[in-house]
C-alpha cells in the first residue's frame, strides 16, 4: 500500500477517492459462521490487475478474490498458504517454494509453478506499490509443476512477508494473458466478485468461492465493501448498521461511536504522518538543499500539541519515519528535535534565510483540515510562507509522485524497516519523487541488505539515525487508528497493517 500502498499509503490514499453516502444493505453477521461482513475502506477500488495494485486500505479489495503465497499472522509471522514450504540458499538470493496442489482459479485454470511465475513477473512489471515490493526479483524458474524458484539480484529482507500480502497474490494466468483483469478479477481466493450486486465506486459484493480449499478460515458467506471517506457518513453508516467496520479518521467521532454501542479498537496503523521534504537537493527550492533549513523545519513543529489537538490524541509523537514496532526504531531519536521556533529561526538565518522563504504545497484541507492548519501555522511562525495549490483532490497523489512539489503534508506507510527503505529512501523509491541520491544512505542500505539478525538491525538503526540527523523529513507522529465495529463482529489487529485483513474478522456468537 504499506500503504506499502505506495504501499500501502493507507490513510493518504483517501485523497484519491471522493466522499460518498453510506449506501444500503445488510451488515449483519449471523452466528459463528455465515452472514455478511460489510466494511468501509478509506479508498476507492483500484484496477483488479495486480500490476496496478496499491497496499494499505487497498488490500481489503484484493483479499476476497486473490489468495497469496503466504499468510501473515497477527504478530507478523510468515505462515503457509498457497506455498506450503520454502527455503533460501546460503546467499539468500534464491528462494524455493513448494506449492499447494489441487488449487484452481475460478476459471478452471490450475494454480501451478508456471502460474506463479507469470504472476510475479507480471506484478513486478507494474508501477504501483505491489510492483515496488518485487523489484529485486531478477528471474523466476519453474522447477516442476509444484516447485518454483525465485532469483533475486540481492537479498531482500522483506520478501517473504511481502509475498504474504498483495505482492504475493496470484491471479489466473489466463486472465493476465487476455488482459481482462482491469475490469474483473479472476483468482483462487475464498470469494468471487458478484457483478450483479456491485456498483463501481460505491459497493463491491463478494460471494463464496465454492471450490476454495480453506473455507473454514473465512466464516462469512458474503463480504461487502463500501468505500467511504467522509467521517460523518462513516459514523452514520456504522450507527445505522449499514456497515460493520471502518476506521474512524476523526477523533471527534470516537465518543459518539462508543456511545452508540460500537466497539472501538485502537492500534498502531503502520503509517507515519507529517511534513515530507521531497526536494532535499534544493532543485526547486534552493533553501531545502541546506540541512540546516531542513533541521529548522523539524524544530518548528510542536509534535505533542499537534497529536493532542489536530489529531485528537490519535498518534505517538515521533521524529522518525520508521514504525515503532520495527527494529530500526530508536526511542532516543524522538528527542532530537524538541519544539523550538527560536532555534529554527537561528538555523534559517545561519543558512542565509533570515526572513524565511516561500514554498508551494498541495492543499489537503478537504481531507486533513486540522493537520494542514497546524502545519501551515507553525511553518509561518518561523518565517516559512506557504502557498497552497488548490489542485483537485483526485490529482494530488499523481502530482506528488511526478515531483511537482518540493514538500507537503503526507501520510506514508511504514511497516518493516526494509519496506520503509524501499518505499522512501533509495534513489529509485516511489516516494522519493525527485530521486535524491545520498551516498552515505545508499552505503548503509547496501550493508543492511546483505546482513542478517542483530547486525542488520544495528545497520537499520544507523540509517535511521543518519536520516534523522539529516532531517530527511519532518515527521510528527506514528499514526494510531481507531477502528469501530458493530457488536456482532470482532477482529484481531494486524501488526504492520493499516487495516485488519478480512481473514482476521469473525462473527460473534
Amino acid at each position: 500500500m504499506r500503504r506499502i500502498t505506495l504501499t500501502a499509503v493507507a490513510v493518504t490514499l483517501a485523497l484519491a477517492a471522493t466522499a460518498c453516502g453510506s449506501g444500503s444493505g445488510s451488515g449483519s453477521g449471523k452466528g459463528a459462521t455465515g452472514g455478511t461482513l460489510t466494511l468501509a475502506p478509506l479508498v476507492q477500488a483500484q484496477p483488479w490487475d495486480l500490476a496496478d495494485a496499491g497496499l494499505g486500505n487497498n488490500t481489503q479489495y484484493y483479499q476476497p478474490v486473490y489468495d497469496s503465497l503466504f499468510r501473515i499472522s497477527p504478530t507478523a509471522e510468515v505462515t503457509p498458504n498457497l506455498a506450503t514450504k520454502w527455503s533460501y540458499d546460503a546467499a539468500r538470493t534464491e528462494l524455493t517454494l513448494t506449492l499447494r496442489t489441487g488449487v484452481k482459479f475460478t476459471d478452471g485454470t490450475a494454480l501451478d509453478a508456471a502460474a506463479v511465475k507469470t504472476n510475479l513477473l507480471h506484478t513486478k512489471g507494474g508501477t504501483n506499490e505491489a510492483a515496488g515490493q518485487l523489484k529485486g526479483i531478477s528471474g523466476v524458474d519453474v522447477v516442476d509443476a509444484s516447485t518454483v524458484r525465485i532469483r533475486l539480484s540481492a537479498p531482500d529482507p522483506s520478501l517473504l512477508a511481502n509475498l504474504g500480502n498483495v505482492a504475493g497474490m496470484i491471479a489466473s494466468p489466463k486472465a493476465i494473458a487476455a488482459g481482462t483483469l482491469k475490469s474483473a478479477p479472476v483468482g483462487s481466493g475464498p470469494y468471487t466478485l458478484d457483478k450483479s450486486a456491485t456498483t463501481s465506486g460505491s459497493t463491491y459484493t463478494f460471494v463464496r468461492n465454492p471450490g476454495y480449499w480453506n473455507k473454514s478460515a473465512f466464516p462469512f458467506d458474503k463480504i461487502v465493501l463500501k468505500p467511504l471517506t467522509d467521517p460523518t457518513a462513516t459514523l452514520n453508516a456504522l450507527r445505522s448498521g449499514q456497515i460493520n467496520g471502518a476506521v474512524l479518521t476523526s477523533a471527534k467521532n470516537i465518543a459518539p461511536a462508543r456511545n452508540s454501542g460500537l466497539t472501538i479498537t485502537k492500534y498502531t496503523s503502520g503509517d507515519v504522518e507529517g511534513l515530507y521534504i521531497w526536494d532535499r537537493a534544493g532543485k526547486q527550492v534552493k533553501a531545502l538543499g541546506d540541512v540546516r533549513v531542513r533541521q529548522a523545519l523539524n524544530y518548528a513543529f510542536d509534535r505533542e500539541t499537534i497529536v493532542k489537538t489536530a489529531k485528537g490524541g490519535m498518534g505517538q509523537a515521533t521524529t522518525q519515519i520508521f514504525n515503532p514496532a520495527g527494529s530500526a526504531f530508536e526511542k532516543s531519536l524522538d528527542s532530537t528535535y524538541t519544539y523550538d521556533p527560536a532555534k529554527a529561526k537561528k538555523l534559517l538565518a545561519a543558512a542565509g534565510y533570515p526572513d524565511g522563504f516561500t514554498v508551494t504545497m498541495p492543499d489537503f484541507s478537504a481531507v486533513f483540515p486540522d493537520q494542514q492548519a497546524a502545519m501551515t501555522q507553525q511553518l509561518e511562525d518561523i518565517g516559512v510562507k506557504v502557498k497552497l495549490d488548490k489542485v483537485p483532490v483526485d490529482q494530488v497523489l499523481s502530482r506528488l509522485l511526478a515531483g511537482k512539489y518540493p514538500m507537503s503534508y503526507m501520510v506514508l506507510a511504514s511497516f518493516r524497516p526494509w519496506d520503509t527503505i524501499q518505499l522512501q529512501v533509495t534513489k529509485a523509491s516511489l516516494w522519493n519523487p525527485l530521486h535524491t541520491d545520498d551516498p552515505k544512505a545508499e552505503s548503509l542500505i547496501k550493508q543492511a541488505r546483505a546482513a542478517t539478525g542483530a547486525k542488520q538491525d544495528a545497520l537499520f538503526k544507523d540509517l535511521n539515525t543518519y536520516l534523522v540527523d539529516q532531517a530527511w523529513n519532518a515527521p510528527w507522529d506514528s499514526v494510531q487508528n481507531n477502528y469501530a465495529t458493530s457488536k456482532n463482529i470482532t477482529f484481531t489487529p494486524q501488526e504492520f497493517a493499516a487495516v485488519p485483513p478480512i481473514y482476521n474478522f469473525k462473527p460473534v456468537g
